[in-house]
């Protein structure tokens, strides 16, 4: 049993709707600027990967935006999107029709303001509570388009939105769902958020004067990752139904890798990461000397982009230079449970047009990064397997592999 990407829908800092997002990918186009959304000028760190464009009353009612936190709003785009690019779901019944959703963070612009509000003993608003549920953004899915199948939350840090579309594969292949809605989406660039993130010594901090250049995964002196937000949701369906319908095929969602570290809360694991890749590919019935491309986790902190390289290189040995890598981060930034489902985009977006988007801002690479890259320019490198990592805190590493159909 085949299941196959058949619709897709991003918003993200770099374009909304997969052909915007993908034409600024392949021209390398940064989507980071200072920070709009509040006053950063008291952070270290002012700077993140926001959606500017995006504006829910174009496409929710009043009735929505009330009840909805900035990330749900991003996911009901990004679904809508990806439902009408599979041509509607019509013609399954909607008990048959599963969400499997993402969000590291959740509602927490709804739980951050409130809380303002309640310490300056102001009333807080009647929503507060569904605002901030994890699980609002499947749940709105849902109720939007009346999807009444199995409706499921992942919330693994930065691996939220691979390990939902991996819990969306294990469910078309369990037969518990024809058709599943999967995907991620965040939205935390918020005072709170950065400022624990700067705690932790996570974000740069050095490149306000020059945002386009901040996110530079890989390179020789980088300081830490970007803040961003977004969405990302696939449509997947099993071949048999995809074709009886006559939907589009983007690509084939082969295989998904999941492994925990159990060893420190925050620290990245090269053993966990390797299990993730391998179990990704096993899963696909592949080998790891199939491999022709990877969307690397790289979010551009010093040690993180590190233990990935070392994880490629333990995996596929002498054959890991030659595995055309791009960081999709370094275009947009961190947009945590959404980051492998955009990723994913990019990543089914290699293989259908075989071009292999650039990781921008490498001039000069770390000595311990020393793999390819693809730095700066795109490169047409007609891939037919693609891996997509996501690592996150907790020790979580997901890996999901996808194939060109033939």
């Amino acid at each position: 049993m085949r299941v196959i990407v058949t619709g897709m829908g991003v918003v993200s800092p770099i374009g909304i709707g997969t052909d915007q997002f993908w034409s600024a990918a392949v021209n390398g186009i940064s989507g980071i600027k200072k920070i709009s959304s509040f006053d950063a000028s008291n952070l270290r760190s002012q700077i993140a990967g926001e959606v500017s464009e995006f504006n829910p009353s174009t496409f929710l009612s009043p009735k929505y935006i009330e009840q909805t936190d900035r990330f749900t709003q991003l996911a009901l785009l990004a679904a809508s999107l990806a439902i009408e690019d599979a041509g509607g779901l019509d013609t399954y019944a909607p008990q048959r029709v599963a969400v499997s959703i993402g969000s590291g963070m959740g509602g927490f612009a709804t739980f951050e303001s409130s809380a303002i509000r309640k310490f300056r003993n102001q009333p807080v608003p009647p929503f507060t509570v569904p605002r901030t549920m994890a699980n609002s953004a499947a749940a709105w899915i849902a109720i939007k388009h009346q999807l009444k199948g199995v409706n499921l939350t992942c919330s693994t840090a930065c691996s939220s939105g691979a390990n939902a579309i991996g819990m969306a594969l294990d469910l078309l292949r369990a037969g518990r769902a024809d058709v599943v809605v999967a995907g991620g989406a965040e939205a935390c660039v918020l005072p709170l958020t950065m400022n624990g993130f700067e705690i932790l010594h996570a974000l740069t901090t050095g490149s306000n004067a020059d945002p386009a250049r901040a996110s530079r995964p890989f390179a020789k002196g980088r300081d830490g990752f970007i803040m961003a937000e977004g969405a990302g949701i696939l449509i997947l369906e099993r071949e048999e139904e995809a074709t009886h319908r006559g939907a589009k095929m983007y690509a084939r969602l082969a295989g998904y890798g999941q492994a925990c570290d159990a060893l420190h809360i925050v620290m990245p694991n090269m053993e966990g990461q390797v299990s993730a890749m391998r179990g990704a590919i096993e899963d696909a019935g592949m080998a790891p000397d199939s491999i022709d491309h990877i969307n690397a986790h790289a979010t551009s902190t010093p040690l993180g982009d590190i233990v990935e390289t070392r994880a490629i290189k333990n995996l596929f040995g002498n054959r890991a230079r030659d595995i055309a890598i791009s960081a999709t981060k370094s275009l947009l930034g961190h947009t945590v449970g959404a980051s492998a489902a955009i990723g994913s985009i990019a990543t089914i977006m290699a293989l259908r047009t075989g071009m292999i988007h650039p990781t921008i801002n490498l001039e000069e690479a770390d000595p311990e990064c020393d793999l390819d890259y693809t730095p700066n320019v795109a490169q047409q490198k007609n891939p037919r397997t693609g891996l997509c990592n996501a690592f996150g805190f907790g020790g979580n590493n997901a890996s999901i592999l996808f194939t060109t159909l033939e």
